[in-house]
């Protein structure tokens, strides 16, 4: 019994610990891989909802757009007040009213991101008295790197409808990965009022001369050419 007891071998406390050592590295080595690839796999999804959220904010502002009369571009970009058709269908009136349910407005404007104090959150609202807040207005994209969305002309071109742009560029960046991803799209107002008094003028509701529903025309009344140019009328 004692010699086989004398012949049993068993590992020794270094061996041990040496054993120990060497499993810790390759279980560090293991865990740093998941970890990186979860951060990894958690900012692609971030980066993808952003531009996900961006594209789907610009579905609903070209629905809101292919509605509209007319569109004013305030705040230096980062306000776009769009006046819906009248609920009479009265084109000349277009946005001649203010704070009325039955001159219908949208507002998108973009704000300060509520996730990320140096980026902008779009907001879309529809208050009658074209305010948009976040407290009115539903948030619609997120980290936008700039405020600056709108852009459209002061006068209409002839022979054709209001036109706007807007443009987005969302970004999630994650320290150096992943790039800015921008959305720019020209939207037509397919219900366009115009007017020929100038630039600032409102429709009236009392004189349906002052806007006119349609293409800005290249022949007057009489059929010669015009060089008048056509303005898209102020919205209350």
């Amino acid at each position: 019994m004692k010699r086989r007891l004398r012949q049993e071998h068993a590992f020794t406390l270094i061996e041990m610990v040496v054993v120990c050592l060497i499993l810790g590295v390759v279980l560090t080595g293991i865990t740093s891989v998941f970890v990186s690839g979860s951060h990894a796999e958690l900012n692609l999804n971030n980066r993808f909802q952003a531009q996900q959220s961006a594209r789907l904010a610009l579905d609903a502002l070209r629905v809101d757009a292919h509605g509209a009369c007319a569109a004013m571009v305030q705040s230096s970009g980062a306000k776009l007040v769009l006046a819906s058709v009248p609920s009479s269908g009265d084109l000349t009136t277009c946005g001649a009213v203010a704070s009325s349910s039955s001159y219908p407005k949208v507002i998108w404007c973009a704000l300060t991101s509520p996730t990320v104090g140096t980026q902008y959150a779009l907001y879309r609202s529809t208050a009658t008295d074209s305010t948009c807040t976040t407290s009115n207005g539903k948030l619609e994209a997120d980290n936008l790197t700039s405020s600056a969305v709108f852009t459209t002309g002061t006068t209409i071109p002839v022979e054709q409808l209001q036109t706007f742009t807007a443009t987005m560029t969302v970004s999630r960046a994650s320290g150096t990965a992943g790039i800015s991803y921008k959305l720019a799209e020209p939207l037509t107002l397919r219900n366009t009022a115009y007017q020929t008094t100038g630039a600032g003028t409102f429709c009236s509701t009392s004189d349906s001369t002052v806007c006119t529903g349609g293409i800005c025309p290249y022949l007057d009344s009489m059929g010669n050419p015009t060089n008048a140019p056509c303005y898209p009328p102020a919205i209350k």
